[in-house]
């Protein structure tokens, strides 16, 4: 098993790999399709951008301040998903489509509809760097601490910014697709 430090190298590099990608293809978007869901009852483009963001954001909040996701599964239900789901999602750089987000990282559409793709970008940019650090320190300054995900359960620092990487990818994917 690699030492931590390579694995954070390594989840680091991944991170900063999808980010950027994500912002490019989101900076692709006219004023039009930005704000246009591809279908009735799907999510913008800028609604996922925000929601995206609000991931980054409630990972900060998380191991700085101690924000909780409210548990939509039973304890016994994150632990097989955070055992047995979690690693193949992450091996496989996939995440399932049409999973209900958690209330906590559910997009205002209002807020969506004002923001340009340049604003949230560059907030992207920020509330990912500023995650991927909070996490990082919080690893390596409290190892006990861990993240309360909606589906998964406990996470470690390393494995939410892992989650992270893997749910924005999903999202660039979609993003591309529409």
């Amino acid at each position: 098993m690699p030492d931590t430090d390579a694995r954070w190298s390594s989840a680091l590099a991944e991170h900063d790999e999808v980010v950027s990608g994500f912002c490019r293809l989101a900076t692709t978007f006219d004023a039009t399709t930005w704000r246009q869901p591809p279908i009735a009852g799907k999510w913008s483009p800028a609604a996922v951008s925000l929601h995206v963001c609000q991931a980054y954001e409630f990972g900060r909040d998380a191991v700085e301040n101690g924000a909780e996701m409210k548990p939509l599964v039973s304890p016994a239900i994150a632990w097989l998903s955070r055992s047995l789901l979690l690693p193949w999602f992450l091996k496989t750089k996939q995440f399932p489509r049409g999973a209900r987000a958690p209330a906590e990282v559910l997009p205002d559409l209002a807020e969506a509809e004002r923001c340009t793709p340049a604003s949230l970008v560059e907030r992207l940019r920020q509330s990912s760097r500023d995650a991927a650090e909070s996490l990082r320190r919080a690893d390596v300054e409290r190892p006990s601490v861990r993240i309360a995900h909606a589906y998964f359960g406990p996470l470690t620092p390393l494995l939410a910014l892992r989650l992270l990487s893997t749910h924005t990818r999903h999202h660039a994917r979609a993003l591309g697709a529409g």
